[in-house]
């Protein structure tokens, strides 16, 4: 049975593509299937637009699959979707979770005194969850994957008050700009949705601040 809403989803993907590439723009299965698994995870179709437009800035864009990232950054750095379209956590060694984990406490510790208190909460939960991986050779993963999903949004929920008034004013100057060519395409509900993770994920970049998580 189709689904209208998933093709009106994808037939809009496919015409940004084509107005940015300037050829016509058809997704490959691949594509098709990632487009998909967004719009299964509730991923809004205007932080997908504001994705591929961030994916453009970056370089030449041949596919959807080149966005990936991109568009993920952004659903990430908002309200969690219903479902994570990425491969599930396990699939990764534990040592490339303490890694991520060490990689983003080193970068919190370089913040100057100021921003850094405003990180208190995610810091507890990366010494949380490296104590955990120091003892445990098969964890639970359910509960490390949400321990990730929590320090990533305890992050993201300390950002703007880390950054400088100057610096916030600049992000969302930045958003604004990224969201207005998508008015009149998708509804305003969804575009200061898309606005809003724009704003946290260059405060985030501003800061140097990796996820350990994404979606």
């Amino acid at each position: 049975m189709k689904d209208p809403d998933l093709e009106a989803y994808i037939d809009s993907i496919e015409k940004h593509l084509r107005a940015r590439r300037g050829v016509d723009h058809v997704l490959s299965p691949r594509d098709f299937a990632l487009a998909r698994s967004w719009h299964q995870a509730g991923v809004p179709l205007a932080t997908v637009l504001v994705g591929v437009d961030r994916a453009f800035e970056s370089g030449e864009v041949v596919s959807l699959s080149y966005c990936r990232r991109r568009v993920e950054e952004l659903a990430g750095s908002g309200t969690p979707p219903r479902a994570r379209p990425t491969p599930p956590t396990e699939q990764l060694p534990l040592e490339d979770v303490h890694a991520l984990l060490s990689d983003l406490r080193d970068h919190l510790s370089r913040l100057k005194p100021g921003p850094a208190a405003c990180f208190e909460p995610p810091l507890r939960k990366i010494q949380e969850v490296q104590d955990l991986l120091a003892v445990a050779s098969r964890p639970n993963w359910d509960y490390l994957r949400g321990k990730l999903r929590e320090i990533d949004a305890d992050v993201s929920a300390a950002l703007l008050s880390a950054l400088s008034p100057e610096e916030l004013e600049a992000c969302r100057a930045e958003a604004l700009l990224a969201v207005e060519r998508h008015r009149g395409r998708v509804d305003d509900l969804a575009l200061q949705d898309a606005m809003s993770r724009y704003v946290v994920q260059r405060a985030r970049e501003r800061l140097d601040l990796p996820r350990v998580m994404l979606v």
